[in-house]
């Protein structure tokens, strides 16, 4: 990353961001497929969720997830999370 305003940043900064994207949605995966019911037990769902809608559609409005096959893992709840940033303009 540059240090300074006046430095550009590397070439190749939109593939880093894009694997730091897609680490990050592997991580919510892993919560919601293995820890979920820790999650619920703490009354923390409804966060997780919020947190996990948001991600998603920031990773949509900047095309930071590459391939769509990564999305595959939390199917369900994406498709419907794609239908409402869709409806929403």
């Amino acid at each position: 990353f540059p240090v300074q305003e006046s430095q550009p940043f590397p070439d190749d900064f939109d593939d880093y961001i894009k694997a730091i994207f897609k680490k990050l949605f592997r991580i919510f995966a892993i919560i919601y497929h293995q820890h979920f019911a820790i999650v619920e037990e703490n009354g923390a769902a409804a966060h997780l969720n919020t947190c996990f809608k948001h991600f998603l559609f920031f990773t949509w409005e900047f095309r930071l997830l590459g391939d769509e096959k990564e999305l595959l893992a939390l199917e369900g709840p994406v498709q419907r999370l794609r239908q409402q940033y869709e409806e929403q303009g």
